[in-house]
């Protein structure tokens, strides 16, 4: 069931997959805030519950493994990783012969602090389309780094603090293994440190690093949240450099929106030829999209599959 309001409703179960108000049980797909609620009970990966609950009280709680099995009301419910950021997951949903997958948002790019994405078949799917139109295509991930380690050491050579801005949990920690294990010497701004400890607990190790305390950075880099680099902590620092990392930055002039003075489109969601991809892989009988471009919908459907947006049939019964 799709409700408007709310989202997707597996029936009969009373199970919401990332609801968007507070419901009674409900799985989150990742931690990012904007799929976090605080609801009654929640379904999701020990990584996930980890990271929530370093900003958010949550109540009753059930982890579940990558790979183990979840019996509920006559259906058994997996998680698969979704690569996209530390305990991403996908949700698979069967129900005698039928298999649903829901995808959240996923990236089947390869990414150092995150699970590999695991594509299973099924029989409906319903897909997150962030980067849905011909336009977002992003160039291979190893061409984006070289890029980050040319504007890093162009900065050291005239004298700039490279300051890289990436979203708090994700993209800051992505950014901050590959150059840690680099051998760049890194500070992170204090508010990434929990979510670092979090992906050190389930084994992603860090080179390198310290929190930021107001030390000389001269010949270091700091990563900082988009969010404070218009703060006081950024202003202190003269010869200031900044660097966006953002899918969104395939898009020109990309680079005002974040106030940086460049950046560099290093994303942690699938572009479009591997949206297209993906659906292939899943070979579903229907797709629903849930957000994205409504453009992607008649893509899918010239690559011969059944598609819709879910936003054109509320209150209907997917399954």
């Amino acid at each position: 069931m799709y409700d408007v309001e709310n989202g997707i409703r597996i029936s009969g179960t009373g199970l919401w997959l990332d609801a968007t108000k507070k419901v009674p049980f409900s799985f989150i797909s990742h931690a990012h805030s904007d799929h976090v609620r605080q609801h009654k009970h929640i379904l999701a990966t020990p990584q996930t519950i980890s990271l929530i609950k370093i900003k958010t009280r949550i109540g009753r709680f059930t982890q579940l493994a990558f790979g183990e099995e979840y019996n509920l009301n006559g259906l058994t419910l997996e998680l698969l990783p979704a690569g996209h950021i530390l305990g991403s997951a996908q949700i698979l949903v069967r129900r005698e012969n039928i298999r649903l997958l829901y995808s959240g948002d996923f990236s089947t790019e390869n990414n150092v602090t995150a699970e590999q994405c695991e594509i299973r078949q099924a029989d409906i799917l319903i897909m997150e389309s962030t980067f849905g139109a011909p336009q977002y295509i992003f160039p291979p991930k190893w061409i984006i780094i070289e890029k980050l380690v040319l504007f890093i050491d162009s900065c050291f050579n005239k004298g700039l603090i490279p300051i890289i801005l990436g979203y708090g949990i994700g993209k800051a920690q992505e950014a901050l293994k590959i150059l840690g294990d680099l051998d760049y010497q890194v500070s992170v701004h204090p508010s990434i440190i929990p979510v670092i400890k979090i992906y050190e607990k389930f084994g992603v190790q860090f080179k390198n690093y310290q929190a930021y305390q107001g030390e000389d950075l001269r010949n270091r880099v700091l990563i900082i949240p988009p969010q404070f680099s218009r703060g006081h902590l950024v202003k202190q620092i003269v010869n200031a450099k900044k660097l966006m990392l953002t899918g969104w930055a395939i898009m020109p002039q990309a680079k005002f929106r974040y106030g940086a003075d460049e950046a560099l489109p290093f994303s942690d969601h699938a572009d479009y030829n591997q949206l297209i991809e993906y659906v292939h892989k899943v070979n579903p009988r229907r797709v629903f999209i849930t957000h994205g471009f409504n453009q992607f919908v008649h893509d899918l459907r010239r690559e011969g599959f059944i598609a819709e947006l879910l936003q054109e049939n509320p209150q209907r019964s997917l399954f």
